[in-house]
C-alpha cells in the first residue's frame, strides 16, 4: 500500500464523509488503498484493481479524475447537509450516475473467521470503485435533514464528520487535534495570554 496508510484517519464515521476528508489522492493506487482501508474493497478486489491500474493506466487515471470531481460534489453535499440546506438536483444526478457504475450482485465471501457480504461488479470498469462512495453519500441523503453531519468547529479546519455522540454535541473532527487546539486558544484568550501559533 502507498503512504496513504500512514496519513489516513477515519474521523467521519462514514465512507462518503471520509472520502471527502481524505488528503491528497495522487494516483489510482491511493484511491484503491483508501477504499481498501475503509473496508469498501476486499484485499483481493484491491489487488485486482491495482493490477488493472498497471494494465490500463489511462482508464484508471480517467476514473481517478472522475473520482476527484465527484469528491467536490460530495463535499458540497456535506456542506449543505451540515447547514440543513436542500441538496441541488445536479448533485443527485451525479450521485445516481456514480451508483450506476456499481451494478452487480451481492455474494458471500470468506472473511477471517466467518463470512461477510461482498459485491461482484457486473462490469470491469475502473469507475466501479466510486459506487460504494456514492452508496454511502446516497444513504446520508436519503436520511434527509435528520442526519447529523457537521463541519469541524475549528474555522481553519475543512473536515466533516457524522455526529453520533450521545447528546449530539460533538464539535470537532478530532478532539486530539482541533478540539485541543481550540480549547488551548480559548484558554489563552480568557487568561490574557497570547494565542500560540
Amino acid at each position: 500500500m502507498s503512504d496513504i496508510r500512514r496519513s489516513f484517519i477515519k474521523i467521519g464515521l462514514d465512507l462518503g464523509i471520509d472520502f471527502a476528508n481524505a488528503g491528497a489522492l495522487h494516483g489510482w493506487v491511493d484511491l484503491v488503498d483508501f477504499l481498501e482501508l475503509r473496508g469498501a474493497l476486499t484485499r483481493a478486489d484491491g489487488a485486482e484493481l491495482r493490477a488493472m491500474g498497471e494494465k490500463d493506466a489511462r482508464h484508471c487515471a480517467a476514473a481517478l479524475s472522475q473520482g476527484l470531481q465527484f469528491r467536490e460534489t460530495v463535499r458540497a453535499m456535506l456542506g449543505a447537509m451540515a447547514a440543513k440546506r436542500p441538496l441541488k438536483a445536479s448533485w443527485i444526478v451525479e450521485v445516481n450516475q456514480a451508483l450506476s457504475w456499481g451494478t452487480g450482485a451481492d455474494r458471500l465471501v470468506r472473511h477471517e473467521t466467518g463470512w461477510r457480504l461482498g459485491f461482484t461488479p457486473a462490469q470491469n470498469d475502473p469507475l466501479r470503485v466510486l459506487a460504494p462512495i456514492a452508496r454511502s453519500i446516497a444513504d446520508l441523503a436519503a436520511v434527509g435533514r435528520a442526519v447529523e453531519i457537521r463541519k469541524c468547529a475549528n474555522p481553519r479546519c475543512v473536515l466533516y464528520f457524522r455526529d453520533r455522540s450521545r447528546g449530539g454535541r460533538r464539535r470537532w473532527c478530532s478532539m486530539a487535534v482541533c478540539g485541543n487546539r481550540m480549547k488551548v486558544a480559548s484558554h489563552a484568550l480568557r487568561h490574557g495570554r497570547r494565542r500560540p501559533s
